[in-house]
């Protein structure tokens, strides 16, 4: 690849970035409000479900409108994973603004409503786990910077596993409407 190919490609992985970024976000807000309506959890893990394939989506968009309907695995490759990439941490971005300036432990005290379940003590037990210990590491995991640079690193690694099985399937050497024209 070529300085202009890897500054289109940069390009395009960036704008469709911002776009994972968004679906994200929404699928996180739907997930903080699943406290006033219990079915926007499932709308949550659509979205979730749905980044795979809006990837593969824009990968198909950018091999067919900017390459001509050829591609090949390592340009895909590294397409998907930039897009994987600037979405992750366009979204752990705004989960840092979240956590520090909107959330006040909201969040943190929707977990530990579950976790202090009685009926999570048998489970405490078996794992030989405290429930005081155990929260107040809860608590670091959800302080702003740990918050957002464990979602950066899960999106991140999930993105790099994602975008290989993405890459493999759409990668085209070969345009197949010129080669049967």
């Amino acid at each position: 690849m070529n300085y202009d190919e890897i500054k289109q490609l940069r390009t395009y992985a960036r704008y469709d970035g911002v776009y994972l970024g968004i679906i994200w976000m929404a699928s996180f807000a739907c997930f903080l409000a699943i406290t006033w309506q219990g079915m926007l959890l499932m709308c949550s893990l659509l979205l979730m479900l749905y980044s795979p394939f809006f990837v593969a989506s824009r990968l198909k968009s950018f091999r067919n409108e900017a390459l001509g309907g050829v591609i090949s695995f390592k340009r895909a490759l590294f397409y998907c994973i930039r897009v994987f990439f600037n979405g992750s941490f366009l979204f752990a971005m705004m989960q840092w603004v979240y956590m520090r300036f909107i959330d006040n432990g909201k969040l943190l005290n929707m977990v530990s409503s579950v976790i202090n379940v009685p009926e999570n003590d048998q489970l405490f037990k078996a794992m030989g786990l405290n429930r005081g210990e155990y929260l107040q590491v809860l608590a670091l995991m959800f302080e702003p910077f740990a918050f957002a640079a464990s979602s950066f690193i899960r999106g991140c690694l999930f993105g790099t596993i994602l975008s290989f099985i993405i890459a493999a399937i759409l990668a085209r050497t070969i345009n197949t409407k010129q080669q049967y024209s």
